[in-house]
C-alpha cells in the first residue's frame, strides 16, 4: 500500500511540473489541489525577458487579490504590476482587446453591471406595466451570431412580474424588449463585460495581427485561472489568441462550472484544454476529509468519471462520516441546530462553520448572511445597501455597489429622473458638476448614521432616512429640483431606534451563511448544503444516484459538488426526508461512510434549550 508520504510526494511532484511546464498547458485541478499555490508559484518563478511580463487573469476580484497578497508576500510586488498583469478577465479583455481598437471621438463608458446605469425596461403584459432591469436577464451570444439572446432570470425582487410574464406567455417578447433596449445603450456607449466580450472577438477576427502584436509583444503567457467558468464567447477569444501563437494556461475544474446559465458549459471547457496540448491533473486534495472526497466523486457525471481525489492534507485521517439530515414540513428541530450539535461534538468553533443553499432565500434566518442581489424598488434597494454597507462579511465588490446605491438615491432625491437616467455614478457627476468624492463621503455617512431596516424598510426607517437625504445635497447651499425622490416605506413604523435596538440584540456570532455561487474558492471545517423540498429536488437525486446529468440538472448538480467541496472535515447534507434512506444506502455500498442524523438523534440526543445536543 503507498504511504501518506509517498502520495504527498507524488501530488507535490504533479505541482511542480504544473510550475514548470511550458505553455501552451492545460492544468485540471480538483478541489483543495493547491491550483492558487501553483499559479503564484509558476509567477514568482519562471524567467522573462527584459521589458515582457505575465498576465494572470481570474474571473472574481477575490482570486486576483490573492495572487497580488502572495506576490508581496514573497517580497515580489513588482511581479503585481507592469509589465505584468494580474486582474479580472474582464479588465483584461477591455484594456489590451477592446480599448485600443476603439473609435476616437466619442465617450465609452465601460460598466460593470446595468445598475450601473438603473437601465430598466417597461413590458405589457395587456393590464399592467411591468418595469424589469436589465441586470435580471441573462445575455449570451454565440461567436459569429449577429444577434444577443438574453432571458429573464426569476428571482425575488421580480418573481411576480416573472410569474405573470410567464402565465401569459410573454418571456420571449420581455426578452426581445430587453435586447432592444441593450442595443439602444449600447450605441450610446455603454459597455458592459458582455458588450466588450463582443467588441474583443471582432477586433481579433478582423485585426489578428494588430491584436496579436499588443498582446505577445506584452506578455510570455496569459494564465486563465477559474477557466471552467468561460463563457462562449470568452473560450472564442482565447481561441483565436491561441491560434495567433500566445502561450495560455488553462487552470480549471470542470466539474466546478456552475455558470451554464451565462454560457460556461463543461464540455467546451473540457475541449478546449485538450486543445492546448500538454495537460496535468492535480488530484491530491489538500483541502478535505477521505468522505468527502468520497461523496465529491460521486457528484461527476458517469460520462466525466475519474477516480477520487486523494486526501493527502491535514484532514486526511478524519473519521467524520457525511451528515445526512432529513427534513420534514413537521421537523420540531430545524437541520441548523442538528448540524451545529454535530460540530460542536467535533470541537469546531461556529466561526469555521459555512451554511449554503442555492439560493438566498432558503438559508436560514438564524445565520449571518447577506443577500447577493439588490431589490428592484428604489426604497428597498437603499435599505439592501444600508444593510451590506454595515455588514462585516461583505465582499468589497459587493460593499461597492451598496454605496453606489447609496449614492443614486442621494441623486434621486435632489435632482430630476432625467438627470440621472442611464448614466453611470461617473457621468452623472461630471454632467451635473458633482465632486465624486463628495457624493461617496455622503454615501459612506448615510450608511453610517441610519440602523438596518428591515424587509421592506418601515416607514420609520424611511422617514429616518429622507430627514438624511435633506441633509446632504450634493452641492452645498443647492435648491431641491424634484419632490419625487423621497424614500417611502410599508409596514409597521417601526422608529430607527428600535430598530437599531433590535439589531444590537442579535447575537455577537452566528454561524455564516452564503449562497453557493459567492463561496468559490473558499473553505471551512463544517459546512452544511440545504437541499430545498421543492419539485427539482426527486430530479436532482435522480440524476445524482443514475449518474446521468442532463439538461438543468447537470448544472445543479455541480452546484451541489461546489458546496460540498467547500467542506474539510465534516460535511452535512439537509435533504428532504423521503431521499435519506435511499442516498445513505447508496453511499454506503460505494465506500461512502454516511450516517442519518435522526437514526443517531432517537437514541442518543435530548433536548437542551430548544437545541438537540449529544451525550
Amino acid at each position: 500500500m503507498t504511504s501518506l508520504e509517498q502520495r504527498r510526494a507524488a501530488a507535490v511532484r504533479h505541482q511542480r511540473r504544473a510550475i514548470e511546464l511550458a505553455a501552451p498547458l492545460y492544468v485540471q485541478a480538483c478541489p483543495g489541489a493547491g491550483k492558487t499555490r501553483v499559479i503564484v508559484d509558476r509567477h514568482l518563478s519562471s524567467p522573462r525577458r527584459p521589458g515582457r511580463g505575465r498576465a494572470v487573469v481570474s474571473f472574481t476580484h477575490v482570486a486576483c487579490d490573492e495572487v497580488t497578497r502572495r506576490c508581496r508576500e514573497a517580497g515580489l510586488p513588482q511581479l503585481a504590476a507592469f509589465p505584468n498583469f494580474v486582474g479580472t478577465i474582464d479588465t483584461f479583455i477591455w484594456r489590451y482587446l477592446v480599448r485600443p481598437f476603439l473609435d476616437f471621438g466619442r465617450t465609452w463608458n465601460r460598466i460593470d453591471s446595468w445598475d450601473r446605469v438603473n437601465a430598466t425596461v417597461a413590458v405589457w403584459d395587456g393590464e399592467i406595466s411591468h418595469t424589469l432591469r436589465l441586470s435580471d436577464f441573462q445575455w449570451s451570444r454565440e461567436p459569429g451570431a449577429d444577434e444577443c439572446q438574453a432571458s429573464l432570470q426569476f428571482n425575488t425582487r421580480n418573481a411576480r412580474a416573472y410569474r405573470t410574464l410567464e402565465k401569459k406567455n410573454l418571456l420571449d417578447a420581455a426578452a426581445r424588449r430587453a435586447v432592444d433596449q441593450r442595443n439602444k445603450l449600447a450605441l450610446q456607449g455603454n459597455l458592459t463585460g458582455h458588450e466588450a466580450r463582443i467588441r474583443a472577438l471582432r477586433s481579433l477576427l478582423q485585426r489578428p495581427a494588430d491584436v496579436a502584436s499588443l498582446v505577445a509583444g506584452r506578455f510570455d503567457e496569459i494564465v486563465i485561472d477559474e477557466a471552467q467558468d468561460c463563457s462562449a464567447l470568452d473560450l472564442a477569444i482565447l481561441a483565436e489568441l491561441r491560434d495567433v501563437g500566445i502561450p495560455l494556461v488553462f487552470v480549471c475544474d470542470p466539474d466546478q462550472a456552475i455558470y451554464e446559465f451565462r454560457g460556461a458549459q463543461p464540455d467546451r471547457v473540457r475541449t478546449f484544454g485538450e486543445s492546448l496540448g500538454s495537460r496535468i491533473d492535480l488530484a491530491g486534495n489538500w483541502r478535505s476529509s477521505p468522505a468527502i472526497c468520497a461523496l465529491a466523486a460521486t457528484l461527476r457525471p458517469a460520462s466525466a468519471a475519474r477516480p477520487m481525489d486523494d486526501p493527502v492534507g491535514p484532514n486526511h485521517d478524519e473519521q467524520a462520516e457525511i451528515l445526512l439530515i432529513p427534513v420534514e414540513k413537521s421537523n420540531t428541530t430545524p437541520p441548523l441546530a442538528v448540524f451545529n450539535d454535530y460540530a460542536d461534538e467535533k470541537e469546531i468553533a461556529a466561526e469555521r462553520r459555512l451554511v449554503l443553499a442555492h439560493a438566498a432565500a432558503k438559508l436560514p434566518t438564524t445565520t449571518q448572511s447577506t443577500a447577493p442581489a439588490a431589490p428592484a424598488n428604489r426604497t428597498a434597494r437603499a435599505g439592501w445597501a444600508v444593510r451590506v454597507a454595515g455588514s462585516e462579511t461583505a465582499y468589497a465588490t459587493l460593499r461597492d455597489t451598496a454605496y453606489e446605491i447609496l449614492e443614486r438615491a442621494i441623486l434621486c432625491y435632489w435632482y430630476t429622473d432625467a438627470d440621472i437616467e442611464n448614466r453611470t455614478i461617473a457621468v452623472a457627476c461630471e454632467q451635473l458638476g458633482i465632486d465624486r468624492s463628495r457624493l461617496r463621503h455622503l454615501a459612506a455617512c448615510m450608511a453610517a448614521a441610519l440602523p438596518a431596516p428591515g424587509e421592506p424598510p418601515s416607514t420609520g426607517w424611511c422617514t429616518a432616512a429622507n430627514n438624511y437625504l435633506r441633509t446632504a445635497p450634493p452641492v452645498p447651499g443647492m435648491t431641491r429640483r424634484d419632490n419625487r425622490g423621497s424614500l417611502r416605506g410599508s409596514g409597521s413604523g417601526a422608529t430607527a431606534k428600535e430598530t437599531k435596538q433590535d439589531a444590537a440584540s442579535e447575537p455577537s456570532v452566528r454561524t455564516r451563511a452564503r449562497v453557493i455561487h459567492q463561496v468559490k474558492g473558499e473553505e471551512e471545517e463544517a459546512v452544511l448544503v440545504i437541499v430545498p423540498d421543492d419539485n427539482r429536488a426527486d430530479v436532482l437525486v435522480r440524476g445524482w444516484l443514475s449518474g446521468h446529468h442532463t439538461g438543468d440538472i447537470a448544472e445543479s448538480l455541480r452546484v451541489l459538488y461546489v458546496a460540498a467541496t467547500r467542506a474539510q472535515r465534516l460535511l452535512a447534507l439537509a435533504l428532504p426526508s423521503r431521499h435519506c434512506d435511499e442516498i445513505a444506502k447508496w453511499l454506503t455500498a460505494r465506500d461512502v461512510p454516511a450516517q442519518i442524523a435522526a437514526e443517531i438523534k432517537d437514541s442518543n440526543v435530548v433536548a437542551d434549550t430548544g437545541s438537540e445536543r449529544r451525550e
